[in-house]
């Protein structure tokens, strides 16, 4: 194969050329002209199975050519990005082939190119805002957490015909909400089945229920602000049927429950309650690295001379929109239900979305530059570590989650996404 690069500079744009010429392609055609042979409809045969000289007849250069190209494609991108051009990606390219027959392919990977940074600095910024906090585990914070364990194993009974629903009850009923009077879209379920202090439900509607026994009743309940907009801040009032109250038996905290667990080197309630404390404090810990590290980002976004190609703000545009569009069929509409509710246009939501857009790209730049002026390198020994931890976490073979859940790569790219936070981390505030 032979490489060569350019860029598209009125665009912003850049390519990678791949020839492919020779033995390689001369065994890429032959793979080609198989793979569309067998594919062949041709009237009166089974694929497959009609002679060579109707294969002949009916396999066009076209087709076989095209079957030659993408059983080379990926072979072709993998040489390109081995070449260390000068030339970069800053996002999937779309391959093209240029030109093409029997003796040679060219390929063409056309990107947008990664935008011009000059990054500002990024070590030993001082802010009010970048505040480093020591955390422990409250009490009430283990005890919870520990209920979530004893969850697993937690029984069912039927409550006595006169009890009334409490906290913790699972309880299964019918219901429908009107809003001044009028039944209204998604506010009706049979058979629901539901834990009472689980959160489910909207705010209220659990502690309403609680003190009401079986058969028919009603609570009301106040839709929070930020719900659907048909919905958003309004007064519901729900019919209920209650056809059954269970009170869930958690298991007793001991000894016991740690052993039924089978967590890794935990046998006893004491070490689980360590073990628990520990999780906390890494997870708070994580959280406010995060945080920290966002608003370390912010500043030094600000401080850095970045220019953004018009089409990689409106690309980066695109894919929020769709984030958004999950967003909003999430809660069973239609985007062309949501800019009727709203007033909002396309162009409405896209000006929106553009700050954000120009946040994620330059973020993503400044982290990039970061990682490589400082060269983070990751160890084999750390990779080993890094899966040795996931199966204690997930109680899971280390082979198992090497082959069928986290491929190399993955767990050596999460680990210099560590390295970067932690160092953005230590080095600032």
């Amino acid at each position: 194969m032979k490489f060569s690069a350019k860029k598209l500079a009125e665009k912003g744009q850049g390519a990678w050329i791949v020839t492919i010429e020779g033995e390689e392609w001369a065994e890429a055609v032959k793979k080609g002209k198989a793979k569309a042979a067998a594919n062949l409809e041709i009237p009166g045969f089974r694929k497959g199975k009609a002679p060579q000289e109707k294969v002949a007849q009916y396999l066009t250069p076209v087709k076989y050519l095209n079957s030659a190209v993408q059983s080379i494609l990926e072979k072709a991108w993998d040489f390109a990005k081995e070449q260390n051009s000068d030339v970069q990606p800053f996002n999937s390219p779309v391959p093209t082939p240029t030109k093409i027959s029997e003796k040679s392919c060219e390929l063409e990977f056309v990107f947008d190119l990664k935008p011009e940074i000059n990054i500002g600095e990024y070590k030993g910024l001082k802010s009010k805002e970048l505040v480093k906090e020591e955390f422990e585990a409250t009490k009430e914070e283990i005890e919870k957490a520990i209920d979530q364990y004893r969850e697993r194993f937690a029984l069912e009974k039927d409550k006595e015909a006169d009890a009334v629903i409490a906290k913790g009850d699972v309880v299964k009923f019918d219901f429908e909400g009107f809003i001044d009077g009028e039944a209204f879209k998604g506010g009706k379920g049979l058979d629901f089945r539901l834990v009472i202090g689980s959160g489910n439900m909207i705010p209220g509607f659990e502690d309403a229920m609680i003190g009401k026994k079986l058969g028919e009743s009603t609570i009301k309940v106040t839709f929070p602000n930020d719900y659907t907009p048909e919905l958003s801040g309004k007064e519901a009032e729900f019919k209920l049927n209650v056809k059954e109250i269970k009170e869930r038996v958690l298991p007793k905290k001991d000894d016991e429950l740690a052993k039924d667990l089978n967590l890794p080197n935990i046998k006893t309630y004491k070490e689980l309650e360590e073990n628990v404390k520990v999780q906390i404090v890494e997870q708070k810990t994580t959280t406010l690295k995060n945080v920290f590290v966002n608003k370390v980002i912010d500043m030094i976004i600000a401080n850095s001379k970045i220019e953004l190609p018009k089409a990689v703000i409106n690309k980066e545009i695109d894919s929020l929109y769709k984030e958004f569009e999950a967003r909003v069929a999430g809660q069973k509409l239609s985007m062309k239900e949501y800019k009727k509710q709203t007033g909002m246009t396309d162009e409405d939501i896209r000006a929106e979305l553009f700050d954000d857009a120009k946040r994620r790209i330059s973020s993503h730049l400044v982290t990039d530059k970061v990682r490589n002026n400082e060269n983070f390198e990751v160890s084999a020994e750390e990779i080993n570590e890094k899966y040795t931890k996931l199966a204690s976490q997930f109680g899971l073979e280390v082979d198992y989650i090497k082959g069928s859940i986290l491929p190399e790569a993955h767990v050596k790219e999460e680990i210099l996404k560590e390295k970067l936070i932690d160092f953005l981390y230590v080095n600032n505030g």
